[in-house]
């Protein structure tokens, strides 16, 4: 029997995100409002980077910004 659409992208995600040693990355799921979202849209097209890097880099300044360590 076919898997489904739903199926197929299941397996896709935890094979891509994990690896022999342990998760490689952590799936996050968020809603933002429409400001937010323009502004990350205008970051993407600004730098270049994608989405999760936008998301990524926001995240490790601010956390560098109040002094948390990142390891």
């Amino acid at each position: 029997m076919a898997m489904t659409a739903a199926e197929r992208q299941a397996k896709y995600r935890e094979k891509a995100l994990k690896d022999p040693d342990g998760p490689l990355l952590v799936r996050v799921q968020t809603m933002l409002p429409p400001q937010a979202h323009a502004n990350l849209k205008q970051l993407q097209k600004t730098t270049g980077l994608t989405q999760r890097q936008c998301i990524e880099q926001a995240i490790n300044r601010l956390a560098e910004e109040l002094n948390f360590s990142t390891e």
